[in-house]
């Protein structure tokens, strides 16, 4: 019997247009009503995953930054968050800025933006909560050190020739993996969807083997291996694919939808 189901975001949770649908708020009402906490579990911010988990209508916690932090919806507390080692956190910014790629740089509870990101984001990322919560510095560096802020996560998109993967993949503490296949995500060593949604599942007591997981890029693997029901997305990858014990239709087909239903209908 399932008693927890996490959705991933972009990609599954909203369709092509970056929405959520009705038929998806109903399953996931449906599911809730009987008795089934529903999670977001996704890379996005703590703002966007809280904004998101309200309009779906979603229990409060939420696994965000793919894993680096457990968050509280209804407050916006980290409940647990993993930061990148201080060492390693100015190497890997001097490594991703100054390169024309669109970076979001998440440093503890807040998202720093230097001016090149900003003005490319607010044309490519068109989520009002994101930018709001963002700050923006001529030199996100200077504006960690002074601030005294953790880095938490990085995400590279845009301008894929530009990444500096092979230097980043040397640094000790650190992963990379990605949301799609245009971007890239750099996190701490050892954090994962999987990880953090077992911590979730721990505090309210569920089993992994009574979890669902909802997902379709390679990010999701770990939380996809980590459950009992696996379900990749009709549009994932074929990692996740083969990962997954059903496949759902994609997320222009009420992927998402089809997915909580049919895990409410196993044993």
């Amino acid at each position: 019997m399932i008693r927890l189901i996490a959705l991933d975001l972009d990609g599954t949770l909203l369709d092509p247009a970056g929405q959520i649908t009705d038929e998806t708020k109903a399953a996931i009402a449906q599911a809730r009503q009987a008795g089934i906490k529903v999670v977001l579990s996704t890379g996005r911010s703590v703002q966007e995953a809280a904004d998101f988990s309200t309009q779906a209508g979603c229990d409060n916690l939420s696994v965000c930054l793919g894993g680096a932090v457990l968050s509280d919806n209804a407050t916006g507390a980290h409940l647990r968050r993993w930061d990148i080692p201080a060492d390693v956190s100015r190497k890997a910014l001097e490594l991703c800025l100054n390169r024309d790629i669109e970076l979001m740089i998440f440093a503890g509870e807040q998202i720093v933006l230097d001016p090149f990101s900003q003005q490319s984001l607010s044309k490519t990322f068109p989520y009002p909560v994101f930018h709001n919560a963002a700050v923006v510095s001529e030199d996100p560096i200077a504006y960690l050190e002074e601030h005294d802020l953790p880095l938490t996560k990085i995400h590279g998109d845009w301008n894929r020739p530009a990444y500096p993967l092979e230097e980043l993949s040397q640094l000790h503490g650190v992963e990379l993996t990605s949301s799609n296949d245009h971007d890239f995500e750099l996190v701490p060593a050892g954090v994962n969807k999987g990880r953090t949604l077992a911590l979730l599942a721990l505090l309210w007591g569920i089993p992994l083997d009574q979890c669902a997981a909802v997902g379709d890029s390679e990010n999701d693997l770990a939380m996809l291996q980590a459950v009992g029901t696996p379900i990749a997305m009709g549009n994932g990858c074929e990692a996740v694919k083969a990962a997954a014990c059903h496949i759902a239709p994609d997320n222009a087909h009420e992927g998402v939808a089809h997915a909580i239903r049919w895990a409410m209908e196993q044993p």
